[in-house]
């Protein structure tokens, strides 16, 4: 047994998953043991939540046989729980009921923290009480082109901050929040992990939380290749179709999907502009313009698919 040297944070961390993957229990159990392994921090209690509809199968007893109400590795406590939905944004907000403290990380269990992810997020919030979320930095690695150009396009969003100097998005893949804006802020339903975060984020945006990201804290997202950042793409359209729709409700489908991927084009050369060169070296810029142009096709895709939600949720491994 390890003996436990890493402090022990008054945090409560989720862990769902969000996408459909053939190991998606060696992926939670990488995550947990990452998390739980942290010599520079480690949560008071990780629980992990399950969409109920896999108990049919052996996938959440295992899990449950594992992990549920025992230590594990340096955590002292591991919950396991499900909930009757396989939408991960409604398995997070299930997963606050189990939480006993008043700091709440929620992470993706495809997203492999970095040493010191949790203790550089926890330092952070404790020295700003106004601060309602904090993020950390989400990559798909460095050690190509390909991934570092796609974690600028796909990930950097989220450390761009607005006019006045503002964080104005918290991450879906990784972030620490105070408890009450977690309780105030659910996330919408029947709407997928692109559209619900927009939109619950606009709503914390409109009430005043204040957001601050944490760039020490990295993480790495699972990177699946070319048809992954094809599914992602859509996914980006199809959000900012989503949410156009509900601006202008009566704008033609072609219209429509135009105008995602013009808006998505704008915030990804946003981005570039104001966090590029933390993510890309100068070699890359060649390729980021390319893909800057490339990713536009399925993000076209996906603007279109926007009029059917049963369908484009069929047709892509989010949830």
């Amino acid at each position: 047994m390890l003996e436990r040297i890493s402090p022990v944070l008054p945090v409560s961390l989720i862990i769902v998953s969000d996408y459909l993957t053939a190991d998606g229990d060696a992926e939670l159990r990488r995550s947990l043991q990452a998390y739980a392994q942290d010599r520079q921090g480690i949560p008071g209690e990780i629980v992990i939540m399950l969409p109920s509809g896999q108990t049919s199968g052996s996938h959440t007893s295992e899990i449950e046989a594992e992990f549920a109400g025992k230590s594990a590795w340096l955590c002292p406590s591991v919950t396991v729980a499900t909930h009757d939905s396989d939408e991960s944004s409604q398995l997070k907000d299930a997963a606050l009921a189990y939480c006993r403290h008043d700091l709440v990380a929620v992470v993706e269990a495809d997203c492999l923290p970095r040493p010191g992810w949790l203790a550089a997020l926890y330092e952070t919030v404790e020295k700003d009480p106004q601060l309602g979320a904090v993020s950390g930095r989400t990559s798909y690695g460095e050690e190509n082109m390909m991934k570092r150009v796609m974690s600028l396009l796909d990930r950097g969003f989220i450390e761009r901050r607005n006019r006045h100097g503002q964080v104005i998005h918290a991450s879906n893949n990784g972030a620490l929040y105070r408890r009450q804006v977690l309780e105030r802020h659910r996330f919408e339903a029947d709407h997928g992990p692109f559209v619900s975060s927009h939109l619950r984020q606009h709503a914390m945006l409109k009430d005043g939380v204040a957001m601050e990201v944490a760039p020490r804290a990295v993480s790495i997202h699972a990177y699946e290749g070319l048809g992954f950042i094809w599914d992602v793409r859509r996914n980006k359209g199809y959000q900012y179709a989503q949410m156009e729709q509900r601006r202008k409700p009566h704008r033609s489908k072609l219209g429509l999907a135009y105008r995602a991927v013009a808006t998505s084009f704008k915030e990804n050369r946003q981005t570039a502009q104001a966090v590029g060169k933390e993510f890309c070296r100068p070699t890359d810029w060649p390729l980021f313009w390319a893909m800057m142009l490339v990713v536009r096709i399925p993000e076209f895709s996906g603007a279109l698919a926007a009029d059917d939600p049963a369908a484009f949720k069929a047709s892509t491994h989010y949830r």
